[in-house]
This record gives structure tokens, sequence and C-alpha cells, in this order.
């Protein structure tokens, strides 16, 4: 793992020159702030477009949710019998 690692290493621009400003987050050509708090982005609004578009998809599956291990378990073998039905009857 570690010779891929290199091999993609060497195959990198061998031009580039690390400087002052290289590598920072470019936040709409505004320097960024020196406190990471200030340019974290979070989990809800990096997925808000997707969570947005799939409301009508997602809130159920949200409800289905209890956080009960017994449901899941459920769930799982309900599927699972399902899933072995079909393959019986394919097959």
């Amino acid at each position: 793992m570690a010779l891929v690692a290199y091999l993609f290493y060497q195959m990198g621009e061998s031009s580039y020159k690390k400087t002052r400003l290289k590598g920072d987050p470019f936040i709409s050509g505004n320097r960024p702030s020196k406190d990471p708090r200030d340019i974290h982005v979070g989990g809800d609004n990096l997925y808000w477009g997707f969570i947005h578009a799939l409301r009508k998809y997602l809130d159920p599956l949200v409800e289905g949710h209890t956080g009960i291990v017994n449901d899941y378990v459920y769930w799982f073998v309900v599927t699972l019998a399902f899933v072995l039905v079909f393959l019986y009857l394919l097959i």
C-alpha cells in the first residue's frame, strides 16, 4: 500500500512550490479567518440541498427509526425472508 502511495506521489506535479497562500481554503476570494470554527462547514449545511429535495422520501424513513434494536432485527429478518423466497421462486 505504501508503494502505491509513493508511486502516486511520484506521478504528481514536480514543479509545485509551496508558498504562503497555497493550500488555504478558497472562500469566494476572501482570505480565511485564523479561527478554524469560522471556516468549518457543518453537515447540516453541506447536505441541505439533498435533504430539502428528498424531504418527502426522508421524513417517513426518519419516523420509522425508533432506536429499538428489536425493530431493526425484525425488519432485517422480514427482508431476508422476502429475498430468500424470491430467490427460491426464481431458481
